[in-house]
């Protein structure tokens, strides 16, 4: 099939519809012969840093000398760039080939999977038809019920948990502690990163009921020794060999994913695979991750980050007052999808910024840019609104000094079209 082919086909499932259970998934895969069997796979999940620690991972193994398949979500420039091998987008043929692949076991399920539940399989499908060493998968929603959990890993990792996807997974931290749990494994060890007393103790609940071993945080320590718009320099305790590692990661909360990084090397060395220090410290100075803390622009500074939830806005509050102190420099274009916790989230954002853009993405969910300013002036004393990315980011260009900086946030979609607008002009 070719490109506008597919994405017409694809249009026939639903995008948004959330469809609990792993039935679907499992029947698609069984007919395509398991290709989610064929390679060792590593599982991410958490509330936030799962793709950081996914991307890290990527470059680390493929600095080891390992094919390498990735498969992330949400998409940030094109549903391609979900799924990576060896470093590269799947292109366009094998995307068609694999939608070809998967077209007459789709076209005879009654029960209709759902959009992500197809691209899960397309990625499964496509890896073991390029011969991938290792998959390195980020679980899409939750976990006990994500489509990519049918994965029998070497390793399960759990980066955190927080308050997100309320609506789908639960009012309180403890309830989506229990579905993000859910991703542990007979046998395997699940590798955890800092986590409440509370939550701590449901997912050890889970890892002895399922036969899992739970690894907490430890014995390596990492703590940030310096940081430029390029790049952070980290102090590395407990790992042998590696005293400090320099990453193009920027944002505070990428002290812990590199931690994470690192104990799961050491996990996965238990496992068999080889993976020496000098790839470690090749990887991690390799690693790209688009859309998180990412410097888009310099003089005046774009800052691209896909925080959607309190705990990501916090931290990024946090980077933007230590980044930009004069707060007179420091710029906003804020959108959301509707879903989530907006007043929450303003109020952080208001602690760090003066003043606030809003908009809204092309998103059929974004909430629209007038109901969100709404929101704003509760908590910024000047709100402007701008009915979309483009808009607001043209707006604020045209005025910026070259010491401005310019954090753009609050959803993928909205970081998507602000780095696919400055890309035009690069």
């Amino acid at each position: 099939m070719k490109t506008d082919e597919v994405r017409q086909y694809l249009e026939r499932f639903p995008r948004f519809e959330v469809k609990p259970g792993l039935s679907r998934i499992q029947h698609i895969l069984a007919a395509l012969g398991d290709p989610h069997l064929a390679y060792p796979t590593v599982h991410v999940g958490g509330t936030n840093g799962k793709g950081s620690v996914v991307a890290m991972l990527d470059a680390v193994l493929r600095a080891a000398g390992y094919r390498v398949g990735r498969y992330t979500s949400p998409e940030l420039i094109d549903a391609r760039d979900r799924i990576v091998l060896d470093g590269e987008w799947i292109s366009e043929t094998a995307w068609g080939d694999g939608i070809a692949r998967l077209a007459p076991i789709l076209n005879s399920m009654d029960d209709i999977p759902s959009q992500f539940e197809v691209v899960t399989a397309l990625a499964f499908d496509a890896f073991a038809q390029s011969g991938v060493n290792v998959g390195v998968i980020e679980v899409g929603l939750g976990g006990r019920f994500d489509a990519t959990n049918v994965v029998r890993p070497e390793l399960a990792i759990l980066t955190n948990v927080s308050l997100d996807h309320r609506a789908l997974l639960g009012d309180t931290v403890d309830a989506i502690a229990r579905e993000k749990a859910g991703i542990a494994k007979p046998g395997i060890a699940l590798l955890t990163g800092d986590l409440t007393q509370t939550v701590e103790e449901i997912v050890r609940a889970e890892c002895e009921s399922v036969g899992a071993t739970l690894r907490a945080p430890g014995p390596v320590t990492v703590h940030r020794a310096a940081r430029t718009w390029r790049q952070a320099t980290y102090a590395v305790a407990g790992f042998d060999g590696l005293e400090t590692v320099d990453v193009p990661l920027i944002g505070r909360a990428q002290a812990d994913n590199v931690a994470l990084v690192l104990q799961a090397v050491l996990q996965l060395r238990t496992r068999g695979l080889c993976v020496p220090t000098d790839a470690v410290a090749d990887g991690l100075r390799s690693v790209r991750w688009p859309g998180r803390m990412e410097v888009a622009q310099v003089k005046p500074t774009v800052v691209l980050d896909g925080a959607h939830n309190p705990a990501s806005i916090a931290l990024l509050a946090e980077d933007a007052a230590e980044l930009v102190p004069d707060p007179a420099r420091r710029g906003l274009l804020y959108g959301t999808l509707a879903d989530k916790d907006v007043d929450s989230i303003l109020s952080l954002l208001a602690e760090a910024f003066p003043t606030i853009n809003v908009c809204a993405s092309s998103s059929p969910r974004a909430l629209p840019a007038a109901r969100l300013a709404e929101h704003a002036h509760e908590h910024f004393k000047q709100v402007t609104e701008y009915h979309s990315v483009e808009e607001g980011l043209d707006a604020w260009r045209a005025h910026a000094a070259d010491e401005d900086v310019l954090f753009v946030t609050g959803s993928f979609t909205v970081v998507g079209e602000a780095r696919c607008r400055l890309m035009e002009g690069s």
